[in-house]
Protein backbone atom coordinates (compact mmCIF):
# COMPACT_ATOMS: atom_id res chain seq x y z
CA UNK A 1 0.00 0.00 0.00
CA UNK A 2 1.39 3.28 -1.01
CA UNK A 3 2.34 5.83 1.61
CA UNK A 4 -0.63 8.49 0.36
CA UNK A 5 -3.22 5.89 0.22
CA UNK A 6 -2.07 4.51 3.47
CA UNK A 7 -2.21 8.23 4.75
CA UNK A 8 -5.95 8.46 2.93
CA UNK A 9 -7.22 5.52 5.29
CA UNK A 10 -5.85 6.89 8.58
CA UNK A 11 -7.41 10.67 8.05
CA UNK A 12 -10.51 9.57 7.11
CA UNK A 13 -11.43 8.58 10.67
CA UNK A 14 -9.05 10.99 12.76
CA UNK A 15 -10.51 12.98 15.33
CA UNK A 16 -9.97 14.15 18.29
CA UNK A 17 -11.09 15.64 21.97
CA UNK A 18 -10.17 16.07 25.10
CA UNK A 19 -11.40 16.00 28.82
CA UNK A 20 -10.75 15.75 32.40
CA UNK A 21 -12.35 13.64 35.46
CA UNK A 22 -11.97 12.89 38.59
CA UNK A 23 -13.54 9.54 39.98
CA UNK A 24 -12.49 6.56 40.68
CA UNK A 25 -11.19 3.96 38.68
CA UNK A 26 -13.30 2.15 36.48
CA UNK A 27 -13.38 -1.69 34.41
CA UNK A 28 -12.24 -0.24 30.95
CA UNK A 29 -9.99 -2.26 29.51
CA UNK A 30 -9.71 -4.44 32.88
CA UNK A 31 -12.22 -7.71 32.61
CA UNK A 32 -10.20 -9.39 29.79
CA UNK A 33 -7.11 -10.79 29.35
CA UNK A 34 -3.03 -9.81 31.09
CA UNK A 35 -1.17 -10.28 27.80
CA UNK A 36 2.10 -9.63 29.80
CA UNK A 37 2.80 -8.73 33.21
CA UNK A 38 5.87 -8.13 35.50
CA UNK A 39 7.08 -6.47 38.46
CA UNK A 40 10.64 -6.57 37.64
CA UNK A 41 11.46 -9.20 41.03
CA UNK A 42 13.28 -11.19 38.80
CA UNK A 43 15.24 -8.64 37.12
CA UNK A 44 14.38 -6.94 33.57
CA UNK A 45 13.49 -10.33 31.55
CA UNK A 46 15.11 -10.77 28.35
CA UNK A 47 11.48 -10.38 26.80
CA UNK A 48 12.49 -6.21 27.48
CA UNK A 49 15.17 -4.69 24.98
CA UNK A 50 17.60 -2.40 26.95
CA UNK A 51 19.90 0.13 25.49
CA UNK A 52 19.20 2.42 27.73
CA UNK A 53 20.80 0.70 30.69
CA UNK A 54 17.56 0.38 32.86
CA UNK A 55 18.94 -1.35 36.17
CA UNK A 56 17.30 -3.10 39.19
CA UNK A 57 16.67 -0.38 41.95
CA UNK A 58 14.95 -1.12 45.67
CA UNK A 59 11.21 -1.74 44.84
CA UNK A 60 11.61 -1.78 40.74
CA UNK A 61 14.09 -0.79 37.94
CA UNK A 62 15.42 2.43 37.24
CA UNK A 63 17.32 4.38 34.51
CA UNK A 64 21.07 5.38 34.28
CA UNK A 65 21.00 7.15 30.96
CA UNK A 66 18.30 9.97 29.28
CA UNK A 67 16.59 10.67 26.15
CA UNK A 68 14.04 8.78 24.02
CA UNK A 69 17.44 6.23 22.46
CA UNK A 70 18.23 4.89 25.50
CA UNK A 71 14.50 3.51 26.16
CA UNK A 72 13.74 -0.28 27.78
CA UNK A 73 11.47 -1.72 25.09
CA UNK A 74 8.81 -4.59 25.97
CA UNK A 75 9.83 -6.55 22.45
CA UNK A 76 6.41 -7.70 22.22
CA UNK A 77 3.85 -6.87 19.04
CA UNK A 78 0.11 -5.33 19.70
CA UNK A 79 -2.59 -4.59 18.07
CA UNK A 80 -5.45 -6.59 18.80
CA UNK A 81 -8.57 -4.12 18.72
CA UNK A 82 -8.52 -3.01 22.69
CA UNK A 83 -5.27 -2.46 23.96
CA UNK A 84 -3.81 -1.11 27.07
CA UNK A 85 -0.50 -0.82 28.57
CA UNK A 86 0.23 0.37 32.13
CA UNK A 87 3.31 1.55 34.09
CA UNK A 88 3.78 1.72 37.98
CA UNK A 89 6.20 4.66 38.76
CA UNK A 90 7.79 6.70 41.66
CA UNK A 91 8.92 9.91 40.33
CA UNK A 92 11.10 12.67 41.35
CA UNK A 93 10.55 16.18 42.18
CA UNK A 94 11.37 17.41 38.79
CA UNK A 95 11.06 13.94 36.50
CA UNK A 96 10.37 13.70 32.90
CA UNK A 97 9.31 10.07 32.08
CA UNK A 98 8.38 8.99 28.78
CA UNK A 99 6.01 6.05 28.00
CA UNK A 100 5.51 5.33 24.17
CA UNK A 101 5.46 3.22 21.48
CA UNK A 102 7.71 1.96 19.02
CA UNK A 103 6.50 0.82 15.67
CA UNK A 104 8.21 -2.25 14.40
CA UNK A 105 6.22 -3.60 11.92
CA UNK A 106 6.10 -1.30 8.49
CA UNK A 107 5.33 2.28 8.04
CA UNK A 108 6.68 3.94 11.49
CA UNK A 109 5.21 7.04 11.76
CA UNK A 110 2.13 6.97 13.59
CA UNK A 111 4.03 6.18 16.94
CA UNK A 112 2.21 7.01 20.73
CA UNK A 113 4.07 9.15 22.77
CA UNK A 114 3.27 10.98 26.45
CA UNK A 115 5.35 12.49 28.97
CA UNK A 116 5.01 13.07 32.14
CA UNK A 117 6.72 16.27 33.54
CA UNK A 118 6.76 16.42 37.09
CA UNK A 119 8.27 19.85 37.09
CA UNK A 120 6.22 21.69 35.58
CA UNK A 121 2.99 19.60 36.46
CA UNK A 122 2.33 18.57 33.16
CA UNK A 123 0.86 15.33 30.89
CA UNK A 124 2.57 16.57 27.65
CA UNK A 125 0.85 14.14 24.55
CA UNK A 126 2.54 14.69 21.21
CA UNK A 127 1.81 14.77 17.63
CA UNK A 128 2.60 10.95 15.82
CA UNK A 129 6.20 9.95 16.92
CA UNK A 130 8.26 8.60 13.98
CA UNK A 131 10.52 5.73 15.18
CA UNK A 132 12.94 6.68 12.38
CA UNK A 133 13.78 9.76 13.67
CA UNK A 134 13.89 10.10 17.56
CA UNK A 135 12.84 13.64 18.24
CA UNK A 136 10.11 14.88 19.84
CA UNK A 137 7.07 16.04 17.76
CA UNK A 138 5.45 19.03 18.17
CA UNK A 139 3.40 18.97 21.48
CA UNK A 140 -0.82 17.82 21.17
CA UNK A 141 -1.89 18.58 23.98
CA UNK A 142 -0.42 19.97 27.78
CA UNK A 143 -2.33 18.93 30.59
CA UNK A 144 -2.37 20.61 34.24
CA UNK A 145 -1.39 17.80 36.97
CA UNK A 146 0.08 18.35 39.88
CA UNK A 147 2.15 15.33 41.00
CA UNK A 148 4.14 14.23 44.03
CA UNK A 149 7.49 13.87 44.03
CA UNK A 150 7.51 9.88 45.60
CA UNK A 151 4.61 9.05 45.16
CA UNK A 152 3.39 5.64 43.35
CA UNK A 153 1.07 6.66 39.91
CA UNK A 154 -0.07 4.22 37.24
CA UNK A 155 0.49 5.76 33.96
CA UNK A 156 -2.00 4.38 31.20
CA UNK A 157 -2.48 4.88 27.33
CA UNK A 158 -5.30 2.70 26.03
CA UNK A 159 -6.48 2.21 22.26
CA UNK A 160 -10.12 1.10 21.62
CA UNK A 161 -10.44 1.10 17.96
CA UNK A 162 -10.03 4.25 16.70
CA UNK A 163 -10.05 6.66 20.50
CA UNK A 164 -7.27 6.46 22.47
CA UNK A 165 -6.98 7.57 26.14
CA UNK A 166 -4.24 8.63 28.51
CA UNK A 167 -4.90 8.29 32.23
CA UNK A 168 -2.97 9.37 35.75
CA UNK A 169 -3.93 6.94 38.52
CA UNK A 170 -2.92 8.14 41.89
CA UNK A 171 -2.23 5.02 43.94
CA UNK A 172 -2.65 6.47 47.03
CA UNK A 173 -6.10 7.63 46.71
CA UNK A 174 -7.18 5.21 43.84
CA UNK A 175 -8.59 8.05 42.03
CA UNK A 176 -7.85 8.72 38.09
CA UNK A 177 -7.74 12.51 38.97
CA UNK A 178 -7.14 12.91 34.95
CA UNK A 179 -8.22 11.64 32.22
CA UNK A 180 -7.34 12.91 28.61
CA UNK A 181 -8.34 10.82 25.41
CA UNK A 182 -7.16 11.83 21.88
CA UNK A 183 -7.79 10.62 18.91
CA UNK A 184 -5.44 9.37 16.07
CA UNK A 185 -3.87 12.86 15.91
CA UNK A 186 -1.95 11.37 18.99
CA UNK A 187 -0.73 8.30 16.99
CA UNK A 188 -2.04 4.70 16.56
CA UNK A 189 -0.67 3.51 19.99
CA UNK A 190 0.32 0.08 18.54
CA UNK A 191 3.19 -2.52 18.31
CA UNK A 192 6.14 -2.34 20.96
CA UNK A 193 5.90 -0.30 24.58
CA UNK A 194 8.88 1.54 25.64
CA UNK A 195 9.77 3.65 28.63
CA UNK A 196 12.40 7.05 28.77
CA UNK A 197 14.13 8.54 30.96
CA UNK A 198 14.47 12.44 29.26
CA UNK A 199 15.30 14.29 32.50
CA UNK A 200 15.61 15.06 36.32
CA UNK A 201 15.84 12.70 38.68
CA UNK A 202 15.58 8.94 37.46
CA UNK A 203 11.98 7.49 38.57
CA UNK A 204 11.59 3.98 40.37
CA UNK A 205 9.47 2.08 37.49
CA UNK A 206 7.51 -1.24 39.94
CA UNK A 207 5.79 -2.72 36.94
CA UNK A 208 4.82 -2.83 33.20
CA UNK A 209 1.84 -4.63 32.12
CA UNK A 210 -0.39 -4.90 28.54
CA UNK A 211 -4.10 -6.00 28.76
CA UNK A 212 -6.72 -6.52 26.55
CA UNK A 213 -10.57 -5.99 26.96
CA UNK A 214 -11.16 -9.27 25.19
CA UNK A 215 -10.92 -12.60 27.45
CA UNK A 216 -9.39 -15.85 26.33
CA UNK A 217 -10.94 -18.69 24.79
CA UNK A 218 -13.20 -17.45 22.04
CA UNK A 219 -14.16 -18.97 19.06
CA UNK A 220 -12.21 -16.93 16.41
CA UNK A 221 -9.83 -14.35 16.52
CA UNK A 222 -9.32 -12.58 13.15
CA UNK A 223 -5.72 -11.15 12.89
CA UNK A 224 -4.36 -8.94 9.44
CA UNK A 225 -3.96 -5.75 8.11
CA UNK A 226 -5.93 -2.61 7.84
CA UNK A 227 -8.77 -4.45 6.21
CA UNK A 228 -9.00 -6.88 9.48
CA UNK A 229 -8.55 -3.54 11.40
CA UNK A 230 -12.01 -2.33 9.61
CA UNK A 231 -13.37 -5.49 11.06
CA UNK A 232 -13.71 -3.81 14.31
CA UNK A 233 -16.32 -1.23 12.95
CA UNK A 234 -18.76 -4.49 12.83
CA UNK A 235 -19.99 -5.41 15.81
CA UNK A 236 -22.90 -7.30 13.73
CA UNK A 237 -20.76 -9.95 11.76
CA UNK A 238 -16.64 -9.78 12.33
CA UNK A 239 -16.78 -8.16 15.83
CA UNK A 240 -19.43 -10.14 17.43
CA UNK A 241 -18.99 -9.95 21.31
CA UNK A 242 -18.18 -12.75 23.04
CA UNK A 243 -17.55 -14.53 19.79
CA UNK A 244 -14.70 -13.12 18.39
CA UNK A 245 -11.97 -10.62 18.47
CA UNK A 246 -10.12 -8.11 16.61
CA UNK A 247 -6.37 -7.99 15.78
CA UNK A 248 -5.75 -5.71 12.78
CA UNK A 249 -2.50 -3.70 11.78
CA UNK A 250 -2.82 -1.01 9.19
CA UNK A 251 0.06 -1.57 6.87
CA UNK A 252 1.06 -4.90 8.20
CA UNK A 253 2.77 -7.81 6.72
CA UNK A 254 2.99 -11.71 7.46
CA UNK A 255 6.38 -10.54 9.69
CA UNK A 256 4.27 -8.83 11.86
CA UNK A 257 0.77 -11.64 11.87
CA UNK A 258 3.80 -13.71 13.47
CA UNK A 259 4.98 -11.48 15.81
CA UNK A 260 1.53 -11.33 16.77
CA UNK A 261 1.58 -15.07 17.61
CA UNK A 262 3.58 -14.94 20.60
CA UNK A 263 1.99 -11.23 21.93
CA UNK A 264 -1.18 -12.04 21.18
CA UNK A 265 -2.74 -15.77 19.91
CA UNK A 266 -0.93 -17.95 22.54
CA UNK A 267 -2.29 -16.03 25.40
CA UNK A 268 -6.36 -15.63 23.97
CA UNK A 269 -6.05 -19.11 22.21
CA UNK A 270 -8.94 -18.93 20.25
CA UNK A 271 -10.55 -22.16 18.74
CA UNK A 272 -9.88 -20.62 15.11
CA UNK A 273 -7.26 -17.95 13.88
CA UNK A 274 -8.69 -16.06 10.81
CA UNK A 275 -5.58 -15.21 8.92
CA UNK A 276 -6.17 -12.27 6.26
CA UNK A 277 -2.73 -11.02 4.90
CA UNK A 278 -1.18 -10.14 2.14
CA UNK A 279 -2.36 -7.05 0.60
CA UNK A 280 0.37 -5.23 1.45
CA UNK A 281 3.07 -7.28 -0.09
CA UNK A 282 5.80 -9.41 1.24
CA UNK A 283 3.14 -12.82 1.71
CA UNK A 284 5.22 -16.02 0.27
CA UNK A 285 4.21 -20.01 0.40
CA UNK A 286 7.14 -20.51 3.27
CA UNK A 287 6.29 -17.95 6.02
CA UNK A 288 2.57 -18.06 5.33
CA UNK A 289 3.58 -21.98 5.78
CA UNK A 290 5.32 -20.84 8.92
CA UNK A 291 2.71 -18.50 10.51
CA UNK A 292 0.28 -21.53 10.19
CA UNK A 293 2.31 -23.63 11.45
CA UNK A 294 3.23 -21.87 14.42
CA UNK A 295 -0.61 -21.24 15.30
CA UNK A 296 -1.30 -25.24 15.20
CA UNK A 297 1.88 -26.09 17.20
CA UNK A 298 -0.30 -24.17 19.78
CA UNK A 299 -3.02 -26.36 19.56
CA UNK A 300 -5.58 -23.90 17.61
CA UNK A 301 -7.35 -24.17 13.91
CA UNK A 302 -5.83 -21.69 11.54
CA UNK A 303 -7.54 -20.04 9.01
CA UNK A 304 -5.94 -18.80 5.39
CA UNK A 305 -8.44 -16.44 3.54
CA UNK A 306 -8.03 -15.26 0.10
CA UNK A 307 -7.08 -11.38 0.00
CA UNK A 308 -10.06 -9.42 -1.53
CA UNK A 309 -9.11 -7.64 -4.83
CA UNK A 310 -7.56 -4.32 -4.81
CA UNK A 311 -6.47 -1.39 -7.11
CA UNK A 312 -4.15 -1.01 -8.64
CA UNK A 313 -2.34 -3.99 -8.16
CA UNK A 314 -3.11 -8.08 -8.55
CA UNK A 315 -4.20 -10.38 -5.84
CA UNK A 316 -3.44 -13.84 -8.19
CA UNK A 317 -0.14 -14.52 -7.47
CA UNK A 318 -0.63 -13.72 -3.45
CA UNK A 319 -3.85 -15.56 -3.95
CA UNK A 320 -2.02 -18.50 -5.58
CA UNK A 321 0.20 -18.81 -2.68
CA UNK A 322 -2.49 -18.62 -0.17
CA UNK A 323 -3.63 -22.12 -1.99
CA UNK A 324 -0.71 -24.07 -2.31
CA UNK A 325 -0.30 -23.51 1.84
CA UNK A 326 -3.58 -24.26 2.18
CA UNK A 327 -3.62 -27.61 -0.03
CA UNK A 328 -0.35 -28.44 1.76
CA UNK A 329 -1.54 -28.22 5.43
CA UNK A 330 -4.91 -29.32 4.72
CA UNK A 331 -6.72 -25.72 6.24
CA UNK A 332 -9.60 -23.93 5.40
CA UNK A 333 -10.09 -20.20 4.20
CA UNK A 334 -12.68 -18.17 2.86
CA UNK A 335 -12.53 -16.66 -1.06
CA UNK A 336 -12.68 -12.98 -0.13
CA UNK A 337 -11.21 -12.34 -4.05
CA UNK A 338 -14.53 -14.10 -5.63
CA UNK A 339 -16.93 -12.24 -2.78
CA UNK A 340 -15.55 -8.71 -3.91
CA UNK A 341 -15.29 -9.58 -7.77
CA UNK A 342 -18.43 -8.69 -10.00
CA UNK A 343 -21.44 -11.06 -9.61
CA UNK A 344 -18.76 -13.25 -7.70
CA UNK A 345 -17.48 -14.73 -10.74
CA UNK A 346 -13.18 -13.56 -9.52
CA UNK A 347 -12.70 -11.44 -12.83
CA UNK A 348 -13.16 -8.21 -11.95
CA UNK A 349 -12.98 -5.79 -8.94
CA UNK A 350 -16.48 -4.62 -8.02
CA UNK A 351 -15.73 -1.56 -6.94
CA UNK A 352 -19.05 -0.60 -5.48
CA UNK A 353 -18.03 -2.64 -2.57
CA UNK A 354 -14.75 -0.78 -2.17
CA UNK A 355 -14.18 2.52 -0.09
CA UNK A 356 -12.94 5.36 -2.51
CA UNK A 357 -9.25 4.12 -2.12
CA UNK A 358 -10.08 0.79 -4.16
CA UNK A 359 -8.58 -1.35 -1.22
CA UNK A 360 -10.70 -1.44 1.75
CA UNK A 361 -13.91 -2.89 1.32
CA UNK A 362 -16.92 -0.37 2.68
CA UNK A 363 -19.64 -1.90 4.55
CA UNK A 364 -21.12 -3.31 1.65
CA UNK A 365 -18.32 -5.29 0.77
CA UNK A 366 -17.30 -6.17 4.17
CA UNK A 367 -20.75 -7.90 4.92
CA UNK A 368 -20.42 -9.94 1.31
CA UNK A 369 -16.80 -11.26 2.73
CA UNK A 370 -18.80 -12.38 5.78
CA UNK A 371 -21.12 -14.44 4.50
CA UNK A 372 -18.66 -15.69 2.06
CA UNK A 373 -16.46 -16.49 4.97
CA UNK A 374 -19.92 -18.79 6.40
CA UNK A 375 -20.07 -20.56 2.96
CA UNK A 376 -16.68 -21.20 2.99
CA UNK A 377 -15.72 -22.23 6.42
CA UNK A 378 -19.44 -22.99 8.27
CA UNK A 379 -17.48 -24.66 11.11
CA UNK A 380 -17.13 -21.13 12.74
CA UNK A 381 -21.29 -20.65 12.69
CA UNK A 382 -21.24 -24.28 14.82
CA UNK A 383 -22.08 -23.87 18.37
Amino acid sequence: MSKTLFFLFIIGFTTWAYGQSDKKVDNELRDGATLYNTDFKEGISTDFVNPGAWVLTRGGITSTTRGLTNYLLLNRQYSINTRKVSVKVSLGKDTQFDLFTLEIDRSHQWGTLIQVDVKDSLLKIYKPYNADNPVYPEVLIKHPYTFIAGRDYTIEMTNDHRSNKFIIIDNVTGVADTTVSAGLNAGLLRDAFAIATENGAAPTVRSFKVTTQYKPGLKVLFIGDSITEGFASYPDSFNRPGWSAVSGRSAGIVAGAQNRVLSEIALLRPKYVSILVGTNGFSNVENLTALCKSIIKLGLIPILNNIPWKLPGSVVKDNEYINTVRKNLGIKGAAFDAATSIDDHNTQQDLTLYNRDGIHPNTLGVQKMFEQLKIDVPELFKD
